[in-house]
């Protein structure tokens, strides 16, 4: 049997990130990535390569990029409200990393920060428990331990995190200009204590951390 996967390299995927990143969802075309792959656009058709196929492996490159961040705030030491403030942390970061990147792509269709449930036999997976599980896996030990309010339902506050987090602090460093720190900290200023209880010290604002 014949493997018609297509062919990326690091090469391609470089390129297509240049591409999206300077031209955005609307104008990025396969001509544009050829070109900057130092390729024909013959070529890329040859190896499988589509528009849809490098916004899958740009997705799937975000995806893991956001699993690696957050891992050690699910990991490491401290409260379940010090490890989400982390968490939320990380996730800031992770959003500056790829900004260039998640700006071009923010417009398409299905965005990379987009839930869905996976469709049995496609091959795609599950992007809540990517996105929006360490979330809930921290509210939960926070309710448990007594750190973050008991009232919270995990789930439905893990959903609002990750969609008010990457989105909020994107749109504040593309649309409004603002620096890291101030995105990072008032963002997480608005919304960390309100999940906190009474008796949690909020975490300290840890300018240039």
């Amino acid at each position: 049997m014949v493997d018609s996967s297509p062919v990326l390299d690091d090469a391609v995927l470089v390129a297509a990130a240049q591409v999206i990143a300077s031209h955005g969802w609307h104008d990025f075309t396969l001509e544009r990535v050829a070109e900057a792959a130092g390729l024909s656009r013959v070529t890329l058709y040859r190896r499988g390569i589509t528009k849809d196929v490098l916004v899958d492996a740009l997705t799937v490159g975000a995806a893991q990029a956001w699993q690696a961040a957050l891992w050690p705030a699910l990991t490491g030491s401290g409260s379940a409200a010090q490890r989400l403030d982390a968490a939320l942390r990380a996730c800031c970061e992770v959003v500056e990393e790829h900004l260039a990147v998640l700006s071009g792509l923010s417009s398409a269709p299905d965005p990379v920060f987009h839930l869905d449930e996976p469709t049995p036999g496609a091959g795609n997976w599950d992007t809540r428990s990517v996105y929006v599980r360490p979330f809930e896996r921290l509210l939960r030990d926070g309710i448990a331990e007594g750190s973050l309010r008991d009232d919270l339902d995990p789930d439905e506050t893990a959903t609002l995190l990750f969609n008010i987090v990457p989105r909020t602090y994107l749109h504040l460093r593309s649309a409004h200009g603002w620096d890291t720190q101030r995105a990072t900290t008032g963002l997480l200023g608005l919304l960390l204590p309100g999940l906190l209880t009474a008796a949690t010290t909020p975490p300290p604002d840890t300018e240039g951390r």
